[in-house]
């Protein structure tokens, strides 16, 4: 079977597109939110890149946003912020988590391509 066609090799391309797509997201959000709506930032708890660098310690700022919790802050600009970001940040979240299991469940079933040996 040619490399790029078997399901593991599809299975990592997926979950590589979403870890970039859903980093970037990510990334984005928490600039602006730091740089442009600092009251909100600390009422999320002063998220980084560096502290939700990984599924696991992102799951804070993905539960803050998927509660809209940031309503409690009464920023009128800063939840208008959060509304816009918080689709883009679930699906991120959500897609790029799902991703790790179809990829772990294409090794096991289809093992790894000759290819990427």
């Amino acid at each position: 079977m040619v490399t790029w066609i078997h399901p593991t090799s599809i299975a990592l391309m997926f979950f590589l597109i979403m870890l970039v797509i859903g980093s970037a997201i990510q990334w984005t959000f928490l600039i602006k939110l730091k740089k442009h709506h600092s009251i909100l930032w600390v009422h999320a708890g002063k998220p980084t890149i560096i502290n939700n660098g990984d599924l696991v310690s992102a799951w804070g700022t993905t539960r803050y946003l998927m509660n809209r919790d940031y309503n409690q802050s009464e920023n009128g600009d800063g939840i208008r912020f959060c509304e816009s970001f918080r689709g883009a940040m679930l699906y991120g979240y959500f897609l790029t988590a799902s991703s790790v299991p179809i990829f772990i469940f294409s090794i096991f079933v289809f093992g790894w391509p000759e290819g990427l040996s």
